[in-house]
């Protein structure tokens, strides 16, 4: 119990902003819990996102727009910047049209390049949109820990069995400890959170099985083209599947909401 609820803490302080004071040893056991509770972390910013959401609506404060850019950013605020990051690094690199190794280094580089810049504008951009539309439609709040959940599932299982660019970085240093078992007990965990909030959450079951199928189709595509553009999985490529991840889910509420309201 004492090594999941490190594990616990270890997910907030790596994936998140949440402060917790706390000196956590990097081993084994603690490595293997943050891997499993990578889903719940991005639950944990997706109740911040849907608590904020419910005291704005409750007090008839701010429009459908206002709200959807209070969200967006909310999200990326409280994942400290890193899975954009992520995204802004893999966009310079896949723009760069060059082989393999090079996009490495360019992943590598930690200035900031067009491509970087004008991915990022445009995938917040449709994303503000695809919320903006979900808000006025009237969707469930608890969808706002459904999707960071989600995102954060496919990255860890991405994580536990794709291959690895280099032998040292983050995602190395996670992988050291962690296997593919890891990865199941993610998708279990995030199973029962996302079942929780199909029953007691107002998200209609067909709805979280959509966005399932979307987010599974994502990472197991993810997989072979990083392999193939970059020589395999790094913790860009991670970081750039949970901030694509959740504007394509974004996309698919609104495709759902849309349809059924038309």
């Amino acid at each position: 119990m004492k090594q999941m609820w490190n594990g616990w803490l270890l997910a907030l302080q790596l994936f998140t902003v949440i402060p917790i004071r706390r000196s956590i040893e990097w081993n084994a056991l603690h490595v293997r819990w943050l891997v499993r509770f990578m889903p719940l972390a991005g639950a944990a910013i997706g109740a911040l996102a849907a608590g904020a959401y419910a005291l704005c609506f409750l007090f008839s404060f701010g429009s459908p727009a206002f709200l959807a850019l209070l969200i967006l950013w909310l999200g990326i605020w409280m994942a400290g910047g890193l899975h954009a990051d992520g995204w802004m690094d893999v966009s310079d690199a896949f723009f760069s049209y060059r082989d393999a190794k090079r996009r490495q280094e360019i992943m590598s580089d930690s200035r900031v390049g067009a491509f970087a810049v004008l991915s990022l504008v445009c995938l917040l951009s449709f994303r503000w949109l695809f919320l903006y539309e979900a808000i006025a439609a009237g969707i469930p709040p608890m969808l706002f820990v459904a999707v960071p959940l989600l995102s954060r599932t496919g990255a860890a299982w991405l994580l536990c069995v794709g291959k690895l660019v280099k032998p040292t970085g983050m995602a190395a240093s996670v992988r050291e400890y962690s296997s593919w078992r890891d990865a199941v007990w993610s998708l279990v965990l995030a199973f029962f959170s996302l079942s929780l909030l199909s029953s007691i959450g107002g998200v209609p079951v067909w709805i979280s099985a959509a966005l399932v199928m979307a987010m599974a189709l994502l990472a197991l595509a993810t997989r072979p083209w990083a392999e193939k553009q970059f020589g395999g999985v790094t913790g860009d490529v991670l970081g750039a599947l949970i901030e694509g991840g959740e504007t394509l889910l974004w996309g698919v509420v609104w495709l759902l909401h849309s349809s059924v309201m038309g």
